[in-house]
C-alpha cells in the first residue's frame, strides 16, 4: 500500500501544482478559474481510473491466491484421507 500512497501522493502534489501555476498567470480570473476546473477534473479522472486499475488488479491476485488455496486444502485433505484409511 506504500507504493499506491506516494502515487496518489504525486499526483495531488502535480495537480497542486498545476493549479498554482495557473493561478500566477496573467490572465482573467474567469478564464483561470475555468482552467483550474477542467484540470481538476482530468486529474480526478485520472487518479480514479489508476485506483479502479489498481483495486481490479488486487482484487484478481486476491481471487487466484483464494483459488490456489482452496486447491492447496483439498489435496491436504486428500491426503489426510488416505494416511486415516
Amino acid at each position: 500500500m506504500s507504493s499506491t500512497k506516494f502515487v496518489l501522493g504525486a499526483l495531488v502534489g502535480a495537480a497542486i501544482g498545476v493549479q498554482i501555476g495557473i493561478l500566477v498567470a496573467p490572465e482573467k480570473g474567469e478564464v483561470t478559474r475555468k482552467k483550474i476546473t477542467k484540470k481538476s477534473g482530468e486529474y480526478l479522472d485520472e487518479a480514479s481510473n489508476k485506483m479502479n486499475t489498481f483495486f481490479d488488479t488486487l482484487t484478481k491476485k486476491v481471487s487466484d491466491v483464494s483459488d490456489e488455496v482452496d486447491k492447496l486444502a483439498k489435496k491436504a485433505k486428500s491426503e489426510v484421507d488416505k494416511v486415516t484409511k
